[in-house]
């Protein structure tokens, strides 16, 4: 009787242990999660998409951005700067005081900035501009005279010339180069001793100009 009462409390005790081992259930559902939970980071990491330019374009990797486009900057180029006006009418020079000498037909003005009813230059860009004006004269009488031209810079003289004529037909011309600032004024003046003249309209009395620097 002890030894079968000792053989049943050995095996209730063999089952006691098998009950208190992990049942097979929970290591597989925490498998199933630690592997559907490697599968999600998997998948957010590799499908990932984006449009570009109105497409949708796949990427392998979630950080992958398009590149930007490259912006090109371009200079922008100043409009050159250049005039001639000539006389379209004869004009009186009196002995003794400087007087405005009249250009009134516009030949040339690429930037706008000749105004033929003033025989006025005003240039738009500072720089180095090479002038040139002339005057064909004549006189009534026999008599010797002497001319002079400026171009005025904001009624200053920049460039001058005087020649001295004899009887009667006589062209004077001022060139140079001078360095003029943005809406400088300028303009010619001629005076004459000696004689009274006549300006003569037409291509040889002429004022010109552009900026070459």
């Amino acid at each position: 009787m002890g030894f079968t009462k000792a053989r049943g409390r050995t095996a209730a005790a063999k089952r006691t242990v098998s009950h208190k081992s992990v049942p097979a259930k929970t290591v597989s559902s925490k498998t199933t999660v630690s592997r559907s939970a490697s599968n999600k980071s998997i998948s957010s990491t590799t499908a990932s998409s984006k449009p570009v330019n109105g497409r949708t374009v796949r990427s392998n990797h979630a950080a992958c951005k398009p590149k930007p486009k490259k912006w090109v900057c371009r200079k922008f180029k100043k409009r050159s700067s250049a005039f001639r006006a000539v006389s379209g009418a004869n004009q009186t020079l009196l002995i003794g005081s400087f007087q405005k000498v009249q250009y009134q037909v516009e030949e040339l003005d690429l930037n706008n900035e000749y105004n033929s009813a003033t025989s006025t230059f005003r240039p738009k860009q500072r720089g180095v501009y090479a002038l040139v004006a002339s005057a064909s004269v004549t006189t009534i009488t026999l008599t010797d005279y002497q001319m002079e031209l400026e171009i005025r810079v904001n009624n200053v003289a920049r460039i001058s010339e005087i020649e001295d004529f004899t009887p009667r037909l006589g062209i004077i011309t001022a060139t140079g180069i001078v360095p003029l600032q943005a809406g400088d004024r300028v303009e010619v003046f001629a005076r004459v001793t000696g004689e009274n003249v006549e300006i003569l309209s037409g291509l040889a009395t002429h004022f010109e100009g552009a900026k070459i620097r």
